[in-house]
């Protein structure tokens, strides 16, 4: 079977939870060696995806993109351009339009994965990972994104979605997909390796994630106020106009000196991270499914998170207990950290519990499970897709 993975809508170091994603997934399915992978990526950005895939039988092919957030120029506008007018449906057709001139056409294909949802499939035999659908929400809603998830999934020949919770909204929002859409978790993107054990740092805090609006940073900055004792790292593109609003907050005096964005940061610094932490903070608004909770598990750290829809269901999924706060109130999330303080132990040996649990779930299983549902839309959807048997039974022990 000839895949071909459309990855041009991904930035290595500007991308976060999606680019972890992409190259577990690749990694996964190339590991199978039962099809020939061909990888689309943004021109100049090859040999980063080969120090993070570095897998030789995958045939990496570069393509230009226009308007690109990713440089200088970019990111001004960027950080000027009204939320509204940037993601009206306007401004989402146009950059698409003038984006797709420049992806190739690939004939050769007998099957086209996208790891992203927020760019419009290819012509073909499609199959699109769709990871959630907060810009069809009124509380974030973005027109133009949201016309381009629901062109997408009636587009595609298959839907995988990656969580229980934005699993059940697909098939909420879009039951006449109902067919064709699949629950396939992933693993831990990132977990814990042996030898990087080390005892945490008092009060240190970690929030790696990209300064994205919904990953709601300033209610954990207004909460650290309330927290002189705790200082607070949170590593992840810098994305604007989000980041110079959260560093100006970081810089007033009741926070200067404890709180830091040092950027997108490395796998092995990320892990240098975490094995100073004391806890992990997770506030987001909205997620498929955390990935910094995952870790923290995985590292048997502590977890305060938002309460959350996704992150809630993220809890029940993995049989999981964090202390919870209110997603955008400073004080229950302060008093939720005083929590962890009081009783870090508890909460320790529950994260590790719950990696017990996940502990099984690889990149080399998951990339099967993908292998399964390409060759179901390359072959022409014979029978049912192909579900996930490690789906099926977190479901049920978490469900007992």
């Amino acid at each position: 079977m000839r895949v071909t993975v459309d990855a041009t809508a991904i930035r290595p170091g500007h991308a976060a939870g999606v680019e972890a994603f992409s190259y577990g997934l690749l990694a996964g399915i190339a590991a199978d060696r039962s099809c020939e992978l061909r990888v689309d990526v943004l021109s100049g950005t090859v040999e980063q995806w080969r120090r993070s895939v570095p897998d030789p039988r995958i045939d990496w092919v570069e393509t230009a993109q226009p308007l690109r957030t990713d440089n200088p120029v970019g990111q001004l506008l960027r950080r000027w351009t009204p939320n509204r007018l940037r993601d009206s449906s306007a401004v989402r057709r146009t950059v698409d339009a003038v984006r797709q001139r420049t992806v190739p056409t690939r004939s050769d294909a007998d099957v086209i994965l996208h790891p992203f949802h927020g760019t419009p499939i290819r012509p073909g035999t499609s199959v699109m990972v769709l990871h959630d659908l907060r810009r069809l929400r009124a509380d974030f809603h973005a027109p133009g994104y949201a016309a381009v998830i629901r062109q997408n999934v009636a587009r595609a020949a298959a839907v995988v979605v990656t969580w229980p919770h934005p699993y059940r909204e697909a098939l909420r929002i879009f039951p006449q997909a109902a067919e064709k859409t699949v629950l396939i978790p992933t693993p831990t993107f990132q977990p814990a390796p042996g030898h990087l054990r080390a005892r945490p740092e008092p009060g240190l805090l970690l929030y790696p994630s990209a300064t994205a609006r919904h990953k709601n940073h300033i209610t954990l900055l207004e909460a650290m106020a309330l927290l002189p004792e705790h200082h607070l790292i949170c590593p992840g593109p810098l994305v604007e106009p989000e980041a110079s609003r959260l560093r100006a907050r970081a810089a007033r005096p009741d926070l200067r000196d404890r709180i830091h964005f040092p950027g997108f940061v490395t796998r092995d610094e990320l892990n240098a991270l975490y094995a100073r932490a004391d806890a992990v903070v997770v506030p987001s608004l909205w997620e498929a499914a955390s990935g910094a909770m995952l870790e923290a598990f995985s590292w048997g750290l502590p977890v305060a998170c938002a309460d959350s829809e996704p992150l809630l269901a993220q809890l029940e999924f993995t049989g999981a207990e964090a202390a919870v706060f209110r997603a955008t109130d400073p004080a229950s999330l302060a008093a939720a950290v005083g929590r962890l303080a009081d009783d870090r132990a508890h909460y320790a040996a529950a994260s590790r519990r719950a990696d017990g649990r996940l502990a099984a779930r690889t990149w080399d299983a998951a990339g099967r499970d993908y292998l399964d549902v390409l060759r179901w839309a390359a072959d022409g959807r014979p029978g049912p897709v192909p579900r996930s048997a490690f789906a099926a039974t977190l479901s049920r022990a978490a469900s007992r």
